[in-house]
């Protein structure tokens, strides 16, 4: 295994960062910090224009935090890591191709003279690469010709996700191309192995399921300002309203329950599908919530909901939140979609919008009753410390320091 780290998350850094760190990729790589299994980790962040840095309001400077600068680059240090950002010319290109764009700009010739030059400057070398990033198969393509091994974590199956047929086909070239150059793959569920196994012929493809960091959900919190205008008993959903939110499930279910007070918090994703959400007077939506202060409301609800579409609608995926309300010992009521089914022991799966109402009943009746996600073996440092005894099977190859030149 290579001492050192190259990262490629799927998720924009900056958002990681303002948002807070939430997402499997931003977990994994905070835990690879932690546990020290590399020596230096260097995350390249994904590619950046003019026009996203307007649109977002932001500045490409990042002043005193830069501790490298190129003419298109700069490498920052944050959470034990450094972070290498890339600042491409093509903001007409990207405005006119939208999330097809990074499939090319991770390709770009001057991004990878940019992270060559950084690495020799930081010292690293004979590193392992590990994206978790399905549109930086060209980057992960230079990496392998330089003799860097290539680990992949494809997480959720984008593929059942709805998408254009263009970013299909780009994304399905993708996993071909993954297949073909990654040393091992990893992924969150046995459903997405099966499949990834069978469509692109993986030979080794480990599931390693999502996890959580225990201490944060187990700490006392105040309840929040939000939440106290909301009168009790309240059921939790904190998550993204996406195609896998099942609004008809949801609509029936608060319907059902007017005294039962519905909090929604997490962003809108799905315009469409958000439309069709009743907003009786039980359901209250709070908008996006900071990760650091998300426990506090997982905590002052009496029972959480995870109301997915069902398990054969779903992305193949292995649902964080679930995780998270477990480890805060919060009752929790959920449909077969997102891997409930794996969490069984502390999740109440119900079938139907009868079934889940009668479980949200129950469980505000039951009251936090459950002892909650054991100590060990659920946590994201574990689940880092398995993907790294991967790791340490795979060949060292001697590499240049100027790597990807």
């Amino acid at each position: 295994m290579g001492q050192h780290l190259i990262a490629i998350p799927f998720h924009d850094w900056r958002k990681c960062a303002r948002e807070g760190f939430r997402t499997r990729d931003a977990h994994l790589i905070e835990a690879f910090a932690r546990v020290h299994g590399f020596e230096k980790i260097i995350v390249v962040n994904r590619p950046m224009t003019h026009l996203e840095l307007v649109f977002r309001r932001e500045v490409r400077d990042p002043g005193r935090k830069a501790v490298l600068r190129g003419a298109k680059w700069h490498v920052i240090r944050d959470r034990g890591c450094y972070i290498f950002e890339y600042f491409a010319s093509g903001s007409v290109r990207q405005a006119l191709e939208g999330r097809t764009w990074f499939f090319g700009a991770y390709g770009s010739h001057a991004l990878i003279e940019g992270l060559s030059e950084a690495m020799g400057e930081l010292g690293i070398v004979d590193p392992v690469a590990m994206s978790m990033n399905i549109r930086s198969a060209q980057l992960a393509e230079v990496l392998h010709e330089r003799r860097i091994p290539i680990v992949f974590d494809a997480w959720d199956n984008w593929l059942r996700f709805p998408l254009g047929q263009g970013e299909r086909d780009r994304i399905t070239e993708g996993y071909r191309r993954f297949a073909s150059l990654a040393e091992m793959w990893f992924t969150n569920s046995e459903k997405n192995r099966l499949e990834f196994t069978r469509r692109f012929g993986i030979g080794r493809c480990l599931v390693v399921p999502n996890g959580v960091d225990l201490l944060r959900f187990r700490a006392p919190f105040d309840e929040p300002k939000k939440l106290k205008p909301i009168p009790r008993p309240r059921a939790f959903f904190g998550g993204k309203i996406s195609h896998l939110f099942d609004a008809g499930l949801f609509n029936e279910v608060t319907r059902r329950l007017p005294r039962i007070q519905f909090v929604l918090a997490g962003q809108v994703l799905d315009r469409r599908l958000w439309r069709t959400v009743k907003r009786r007077r039980n359901v209250h939506y709070l908008g996006d919530i900071h990760y650091d202060e998300y426990p506090a409301y997982v905590k002052a609800s009496d029972v959480c909901i995870a109301p997915y579409v069902p398990c054969e609608k779903d992305s193949g995926g292995d649902g964080i939140k679930l995780y998270e309300y477990a480890a805060a010992g919060r009752p929790t009521v959920s449909t077969t979609g997102n891997g409930a089914p794996a969490l069984s022991a502390f999740v109440t799966i119900a079938h139907s919008p009868e079934g889940f109402a009668h479980a949200i009943l129950k469980s505000i009746e039951t009251g936090p009753t459950l002892t909650g996600l054991p100590e060990s073996g659920f946590s994201w440092d574990e689940r880092a410390q398995t993907m790294l005894g991967q790791f340490r099977g795979l060949p060292v190859k001697r590499v240049m320091r100027t790597v990807l030149r």
